[in-house]
């Protein structure tokens, strides 16, 4: 039995296993608020002009902080604190009052051309529907300014380790939305979801304020930019960011795609992944978010072993759980999309259809899964530029194999052609990452960052 406790300690670490149940419980939270929303607001007006709401303060906070922001800052906030810790300190001050002052910014923009973004995102919407959606985003532009902060203070957590309080802020955000919705929406209509929206923003920051105030980090308002941190931070960040278009820009190739092979084929596509999502999130994005902080020390310490050790047990764990949850997709799959989304409109030929696409996307999941570890293990060594480059390569092989291979097999193409350029990925990767670990020596530490040093 101790044995055993011992094997389970090592491959399957307390921090990942927290973040996989608290994604778990999460998903199970956005669930019930969907079909909460479906009760309360069926599919009419009111929720498209919501979530049409949604689109742009999301695309903004993602584009300015969420794409740039994971991939640099453990690994320079853990140099700054072995060399000084003061300095780990009002770097991280520094970039909680970054990020939340280019967020309030572009907020306020967004704000005063409330009214012109709604030509851009629903132009479909009749004048009565555009007011409504004026109104709503203008009340969900608090949202991103609350992440921006709440996203920051989350790397910090993970920095220190501290998973617990990283990993229920989205559980908590969507009990938000879900409180405002019951409580709010006989007396405020679909505005008591938006207003949920925002109480859920404020307790995803709240856990997380929660967690930082047990660590030595104070929150203070500070602007010290003129550092070798920042600079460090920047460099590092900007290809991160520039590279951020190629995820949403694959998914816009699978829909244009989709849509020249028959009725239902988008939908079908779009259906599947959400499936597919569900263990690359439980086990690749949990487990190499839990090894970031590991791999990120590793580095700084210049303990090439260590290292070595956290990487290659997260890889033959993820492969493991990953290839596991395959199968189990491909056998089950149908049965889950019948279950979850059968009846009604949704049809027998959709079920199949759907469960077709289903079963090839259950092939990128230990792909898609590696791809994040590897990612982190490269982001942990201050690198971001490989990982682009893998990127953009593997965008392309997906672009060009889609092409060729739709015409031939129909829909099964995009799954498929997502998990070759996916393999593509993760095999370059890999070896873009390989003399980058033999370099890892206490000999040659990596640059101090910290003032005076």
């Amino acid at each position: 039995m101790t044995f055993i406790r011992r094997l389970l300690a090592r491959f399957v670490p307390q921090g990942a296993l927290l973040l996989s149940v608290l994604t778990f419980a999460a998903y199970g939270a956005g669930l019930l608020r969907d079909r909460i929303f479906a009760r309360t607001f069926g599919a009419g007006v009111e929720l498209d002009a919501y979530n049409a709401a949604f689109v742009l303060p999301e695309l903004t906070l993602d584009v300015l902080v969420a794409s740039g922001l994971a991939a640099p800052f453990v690994p320079v906030f853990l140099q700054l604190r072995k060399d000084d810790e003061r300095s780990a300190v009002e770097f991280g001050q520094t970039i909680l009052t970054l990020v939340v002052l280019v967020m309030a910014v572009a907020a306020a923009v967004l704000f005063v051309f409330a009214p012109q973004t709604a030509g851009l995102i629903a132009p479909g919407f009749d004048a009565g529907q555009r007011e409504l959606y004026v109104s709503l985003f203008r009340v969900m532009l608090a949202t991103p300014i609350i992440f921006a902060a709440s996203i920051a203070l989350g790397e910090i957590l993970v920095a220190e380790r501290r998973f617990l309080f990283y990993g229920l802020a989205p559980l908590l955000y969507n009990a938000g939305i879900i409180v405002g919705t019951v409580a709010l929406s006989e007396s405020a209509g679909i505005f008591g979801a938006a207003i949920g929206a925002v109480i859920g923003a404020l307790l995803h920051l709240a856990i997380r304020l929660v967690g930082i105030a047990r660590s030595d980090f104070r929150v203070r308002p500070r602007l010290a930019v003129r550092t070798a941190a920042v600079r460090e931070f920047l460099r590092l960040m900007l290809p991160k960011m520039a590279s951020h278009p190629i995820e949403p820009l694959t998914f816009l190739f699978f829909t244009s795609l989709a849509s020249t092979l028959g009725a239902g084929a988008v939908t079908a596509v779009s259906f599947a992944r959400n499936f597919q999502s569900v263990p690359v999130s439980l086990i690749g994005i949990s487990f190499s978010v839990a090894a970031f902080p590991s791999l990120a020390a590793a580095y700084v310490a210049g303990d090439r072993r260590r290292f070595t050790s956290v990487l290659g047990t997260n890889l033959v764990t993820i492969t493991l759980l990953t290839t596991g949850a395959a199968i189990g997709l491909y056998i089950v799959g149908g049965l889950a999309v019948e279950l979850f989304l059968g009846g009604g409109a949704f049809d027998a030929e959709d079920v199949a259809q759907t469960s077709l696409v289903l079963a090839a996307f259950a092939l990128s999941v230990p792909f898609e899964s590696l791809f994040h570890l590897l990612s982190r293990a490269m982001y942990a060594t201050r690198n971001t530029l490989l990982q682009v480059a893998a990127s953009v390569t593997g965008f392309a092989v997906t672009v060009l194999a889609g092409q060729a291979l739709a015409p031939q097999i129909g829909i099964t193409a995009i799954p498929l052609c997502f998990a070759l350029g996916t393999m593509v990925k993760v095999v370059l990767l890999g070896i873009a990452l390989l003399p980058r670990v033999r370099q890892i020596s206490p000999q040659v530490p990596p640059e101090s960052l910290a003032p005076g040093r």
